[in-house]
């Protein structure tokens, strides 16, 4: 017997060990949570999961992380949780330098450049800024923490099969790709994160709504040392209108700032309408092209090929099944708000689900989830689709080489380059939060505003002189009272609170209520923040009972 064989009959042990036998109606291995998908939503569950110590299971059909560059971006918002999951330093090292996020437009990467758009700007508004990282780096630091995990399995080799629903929960059938053999598990909530093609969504019959095809991609991966080209390691992506006869304007992102290319150009309309696809030797002259160094050494590393859709299904759940990321919406990738947007799914579904597990909340927080991420994904995907817009006109101009039509154009992309207020400033109008009766403030893409009103983050800001600590991190598996400077009636009330209603309060007090930084409680106000980080209520002042009111107050939020 190998070394590697018998390891394998251990862990193979250990599992049976784990996941508990059950004798019941529906036959199957019992586990509270069962994730279908692997990618980076499907492990970011995992994660979270393992915070609120909910036993899980995560099957992928891959025998791995991917090999290949694909979403290329972290949000401000990702990289706030990613700091709070200990892997933010790590995802950042491994992507381009702070200031990359930027597009040239140009004739070829070493040749002409017609202009590029300008950075972001970090004016302070998180303890976090974000990362043009590949999601295989994702990939593989997210998995990093889900092998640590105490209280989750990850079965690679793992296929899907169906599912179907049963008087305990629901019943999956999954197959070992590698032997053949398939297994039952019993599992009282089904997770699909199991991307665009969602085997598990199409079982449940969600349609998708918006067009399932706008273009078809092709993704070419290649190796060349471009490092001796100037401002090349601070060029997030280049659009490139090569002097050929075609003219075709292609996309070449930069995935390490030195050696690794993705060229991105479209192939179809509704089908890939090439004779067939490129050869080697096709994408190394490609690439030269687009270099602008003829006798450029290239290594074709892989490609693939895609449909550019912007999709939302029609609703995220189903009874016990949640869609998370691609499985629940498809956006252009234009402004990287796709696996962002997915990891912030998980990340609004695991509280609810751990409250639910823990008797102390109603089923209508798990309803809570599609009335609240379904809208900020329809926003995504209308501003992901307009990114698009922006990038066909820029094309246009760079065809016609006409001057002004180009620099309004470049100018007019910094509209999706710069996009905090897309990225922090989404807020849920129902779901779990009790409205305080103020106006919405209008969603502002390119700019984010601040606010403690119900729905939306709760603003950052620092809590200690070093700028070490953030109020954002004292939010992270319960409730939390925020009060004002002078507002001691509402800590007590929250201690009250959580004594008789066993849901666990913490409570913060703050030294200044500052309406810069989007703080508007007041001196004597208090706000109750979720697990996720969000406002679920606010008052600005002292009622005459205020235990009475938070009381009723987590009652609505947790739908009891």
């Amino acid at each position: 017997m190998t070394a590697k064989r018998f390891i394998d009959d251990i862990i193979t042990v250990f599992e049976e060990i784990y996941v508990s036998k059950s004798n019941d109606a529906c036959g199957s291995s019992r586990i509270k949570v069962l994730i279908v998908g692997g990618g980076p939503v499907g492990m970011a569950m995992s994660v979270l999961l393992d915070r609120f110590e909910i036993e899980h299971l995560l099957v992928e059909r891959g025998e791995g992380v991917t090999d290949h560059p694909k979403a290329r971006g972290c949000s401000t918002r990702t990289m706030e949780l990613f700091r709070q999951w200990g892997i933010e330093e790590k995802v950042r090292s491994r992507g381009l330098p702070d200031g990359t996020d930027v597009f040239a437009m140009v004739e070829s990467i070493a040749g002409h450049e017609y202009g590029r758009t300008i950075p972001e700007l970090n004016i302070g508004q998180s303890p976090s800024w974000k990362s043009i990282v590949s999601q295989d780096v994702v990939e593989e630091e997210l998995l990093k923490v889900v092998q640590a995990s105490k209280y989750g399995r990850l079965h690679y080799h793992t296929e899907f099969l169906h599912f179907s629903k049963c008087e305990d929960g629901i019943n999956v059938t999954t197959r070992d790709l590698k032997s053949g053999a398939e297994r039952e598990w019993l599992a009282e909530f089904l997770i699909a994160a199991d991307g665009a093609a969602s085997s598990v969504r199409r079982q449940t019959d969600i349609e998708m709504r918006g067009p399932s095809t706008l273009a078809v991609m092709s993704n070419d991966y290649w190796m060349a040392d471009l490092s001796g080209i100037p401002r090349i390691a601070t060029t997030a992506g280049y659009r490139v209108a090569p002097n050929t006869p075609d003219g075709e304007v292609g996309a070449v992102l930069n995935t390490n700032g030195k050696d690794r290319w993705l060229s991105v150009s479209r192939v179809g309309t509704e089908k890939d309408e090439r004779a067939t696809p490129r050869t080697d030797d096709e994408v190394v002259q490609l690439a030269r092209i687009q270099a602008g160094i003829p006798n450029l050494e290239v290594k074709v590393i892989n490609r693939s090929v895609w449909r550019l859709s912007r999709q939302v299904a029609a609703r995220f759940s189903d009874g016990r099944v949640f869609l998370i990321g691609d499985a629940a919406h498809r956006f252009p990738p234009n402004g990287a708000f796709g696996m962002n947007s997915g990891i912030q799914d998980a990340h609004n579904l695991a509280w609810k689900l751990k409250l639910v597990f823990d008797g102390k909340a109603g089923c209508g927080l798990l309803d809570s989830y599609d009335r609240e991420r379904r809208p900020v994904a329809e926003s995504n995907a209308d501003f992901s689709l307009g990114n698009r817009s922006r990038l066909e006109q820029t094309d246009v101009a760079m065809r016609t080489r006409n001057r002004d039509q180009l620099e309004f154009w470049i100018r007019d992309t910094n509209n999706h380059v710069h996009s905090s207020g897309q990225d922090l400033g989404f807020s849920y109008r129902e779901g779990a939060i009790v409205p305080d009766g103020t106006v919405p403030i209008p969603l502002q893409s390119r700019y984010y505003v601040p606010s403690d009103r119900p729905g939306g983050r709760f603003p950052h800001v620092w809590t200690n002189l070093a700028r070490t600590e953030s109020t954002l991190d004292w939010f992270d598996k319960t409730f939390v009272l925020v009060a004002g400077p002078k507002a001691d009636a509402w800590l007590d009330a929250a201690r009250d609170v959580s004594e008789k209603t066993g849901v666990t309060i913490e409570t913060r007090q703050l030294d200044v209520a500052n309406e810069a930084d989007g703080l508007l409680m007041g001196l004597r106000g208090a706000v109750l923040v979720r697990p996720d980080g969000h406002v679920a209520w606010r008052m600005p002042w002292v009622p005459s009972d205020p235990a009475a009111e938070l009381a009723s107050v987590v009652d609505k939020v947790l739908f009891r």
